[in-house]
């Protein structure tokens, strides 16, 4: 493998790691938190509080094994990329495609735990989350602009 190779096979590697820790902690992302800021902004009730908290819980017993079962094809794709000799987008597509469908059923997970949760949610409660959102929305773009960085 020539020094180029390596480094490409490197780059994927940590690409692919990368993608697995995104995965692994959903909401450390900065508007993964937001949500979770929202709600904590416009006073759910003790039990909206404790249905969250259920639906969050459930949520994350769902996706654990499917995560870890994503983390062991991203170590697939490692050693794959990483073997000596060379390599082809035809021997990485099982992986790829198992990827895809683990990432599509942790996707549905999250939808199905955003709907749960929106829908304990009182209409007012709707209405303060939407405006808080709009004005984290305008905030995000003032600093974009201030930064320079693309959106």
């Amino acid at each position: 493998m020539t020094f180029k190779q390596t480094l490409i096979a490197a780059a994927a590697v940590c690409a692919l790691g990368a993608s697995g820790v995104a995965m692994a902690h959903p909401m450390d992302d900065h508007h993964g938190m937001e949500g979770m800021e929202i709600l904590h902004a416009i006073n759910l009730t003790d039990a909206q509080k404790t249905a969250v908290h259920e639906a969050e819980h459930t949520a994350w017993s769902q996706a654990k094994p499917i995560m870890a079962e994503m983390r062991k094809v991203h170590e697939q794709m490692a050693t794959a990329l990483t073997a000596p000799g060379t390599i082809s987008a035809e021997q990485l597509a099982p992986m790829v495609a198992q990827e895809e469908q683990l990432r599509t059923q942790l996707d549905q997970i999250h939808v199905n735990t955003l709907v749960q949760i929106r829908n304990l949610l009182t209409p007012d409660q709707v209405a303060q989350a939407a405006s808080m959102h709009e004005k984290l929305a305008a905030l995000h773009q003032q600093e974009h602009e201030i930064m320079g960085q693309p959106e």
